[in-house]
């Protein structure tokens, strides 16, 4: 491959995994902007690739049926099927982290790719996921992914919640963080490390995933250059929901992180709190216009975002109150650790 600013041609034999957990979420467009956007990235690379891509919508055959993916496909890019080996993989029962880990069970090729299925890339996405493996040393790469907004709600989580605003990229590369929505890897080593099962915990597989590689000296980037745009939360019940999710795991996150012992959680969850609470406050107000937020609309903006932070901190409290935790086993291949209680 080619040194960072250069295109690489060609481009080496991958597979692309996409989920088909969130598209069941997600209002349609998002799931319509998040296939144009991957075809349409697929398309612009097409005579770099080396050899014909492999794409695979990995999606649990219990609740989805393979004829409306099919039929997505069909009405949105059609193309897909000549760009690509494109291939729908029903699985029993499997969701998120374990679809993208079955996807790269059945991969046969040396890199693979993740994106959601309710995350579109960006031009030039690909190009810059793949550069930094010209450092053969380099097992994974992370990419960078905002958040999409169409109203209030939705523009308050993309200045608020976990990703980051296109305006930060170099903020970005700074985080040692990694989102399964956007990122790459060497298809054996993510075979032989892939998202653990964190009993306990919703959505914090990446991080233990990210801290793990680091306490092993694994080598991996974070790149401003692959930038997708993911769908928003789904209206006030689900993003309340989201919330009261995101307290539990962020106990649990924290026990492991900081520590073990109770108080120590319960002093957490009001330093998380307060923490979000300022940070919302000031990225609502100074960073508003970057999302199109109007200014007659910032004082529903703050009430949303001090609410959610809000049912974070009451879960994530009642959460250290409440669970306790096993100290995982000392071995790195160890299974991940497990919550107990309530």
């Amino acid at each position: 491959m080619e040194t960072s600013g250069q295109s690489i041609n060609p481009l080496p034999p991958l597979t692309f995994l996409v989920e088909w957990e969130n598209a069941r979420d997600v209002e349609m467009m998002w799931t319509e902007r998040a296939m144009r956007g991957l075809s349409e990235e697929i398309r612009r690379n097409h005579n770099a690739f080396g050899e014909k891509p492999r794409l695979m919508y990995l999606y649990d055959e219990g609740s989805v049926k393979e004829a409306d993916i099919r039929a997505c496909v069909e009405r949105i890019a059609p193309e897909l099927d000549k760009l690509t080996d494109l291939e729908l993989v029903p699985t029993p029962g499997l969701t998120y982290y374990r679809l993208k880990n079955e996807g790269a069970r059945r991969a046969k090729t040396p890199f693979i790719v993740m994106v959601d299925s309710d995350a579109a890339p960006q031009p030039g996405w690909l190009q810059g996921l793949l550069r930094p493996f010209s450092d053969p040393d380099i097992q994974g790469v992370a990419g960078f992914t905002a958040l999409g907004h169409k109203d209030v709600l939705s523009r308050m989580m993309a200045l608020c919640w976990i990703f980051d605003l296109p305006s930060e990229r170099e903020h970005t590369t700074k985080r040692r963080t990694v989102h399964a929505n956007n990122c790459a890897f060497r298809t054996d080593f993510f075979r032989a490390n892939p998202w653990p099962e964190v009993k306990g915990s919703y959505k914090k597989a990446c991080g233990f995933w990210a801290r793990d590689m680091d306490r092993r000296g694994i080598k991996w980037v974070r790149t401003a250059e692959a930038m997708t745009i993911h769908a928003p939360q789904p209206g006030h019940r689900f993003l309340i929901w989201r919330a009261w999710i995101a307290g539990k795991d962020r106990d649990y996150h924290g026990a492991f992180e900081k520590s073990f012992d109770r108080w120590t959680r319960v002093k957490f969850a009001f330093k998380f709190w307060r923490k979000k609470m300022a940070r919302s406050t000031y990225r609502i107000v100074a960073k508003g216009k970057e999302v199109d937020l109007k200014p007659w609309q910032v004082p529903l903006a703050l009430f949303y975002g001090w609410s959610y932070y809000t049912i974070c901190f009451v879960s994530q409290l009642l959460s250290a109150l409440t669970r306790s935790y096993e100290a995982p086993a000392k071995d790195a291949n160890a299974p991940a650790p497990r919550a107990q209680g309530g």
